[in-house]
């Protein structure tokens, strides 16, 4: 699965994290039609309103897990960037 996140190297300490599509528009777009795709069973067999919308938060979840796993990831890129840099610092300072 590939990350909508994107790591941009800024010169010195700026980073920027562009993204690749319009992220909370598309989550709530396919939120809403998959919450609609869920109420035609509760027209047809009578079943609980809430039904759908449960159902489309699982959705909401899953996205909310891949977005904290790209920001873990972006976290990670970050912390190995500044420590190369500190290393490259430290070894400047020594000599």
């Amino acid at each position: 699965m590939r990350s909508r996140l994107q790591w941009t190297n800024g010169r010195g300490e700026h980073v920027t994290v562009g993204r690749k599509q319009r992220y909370a528009a598309e989550v709530f777009v396919k939120f809403f039609v998959l919450a609609g795709l869920l109420y035609m069973p509760v027209l047809i067999f009578g079943w609980g309103e809430w039904i759908p919308f449960a159902g489309a938060s699982v959705y909401l979840l899953w996205e909310l897990g891949r977005f904290n796993s790209a920001l873990g990831e972006l976290a990670d890129l970050w912390n190995e960037q500044h420590e190369q840099r500190q290393e490259s610092a430290r070894s400047n300072s020594f000599h």
